[in-house]
């Protein structure tokens, strides 16, 4: 009897701290998403750092920019 006992402590303590742990993992990778813009040009999605921005305009690329600027 003792030894069904002990069997269910062990395992239930194994639950909680593998709950416990589980969670602390999950908040950990969160990663905070970040804005996409489309370029004007060709519709392509990148994020806002790293496109190429005139007024309120974006562009995936400096040739995207000049090819738009070139056919206004």
């Amino acid at each position: 009897m003792r030894i069904l006992v002990l069997i269910a402590i062990g395992l239930l303590l194994y639950v909680i701290i593998n709950n416990l742990l589980r969670k602390k993992r999950s908040s950990s990778s969160i990663v905070a998403s970040k804005k996409m813009v489309q370029c004007k040009y060709c519709g392509l999605h990148v994020l806002e750092q790293e496109a190429v921005q005139t007024d309120d305009t974006y562009y995936c690329s400096t040739e995207h920019l000049d090819s738009d600027r070139q056919a206004k």
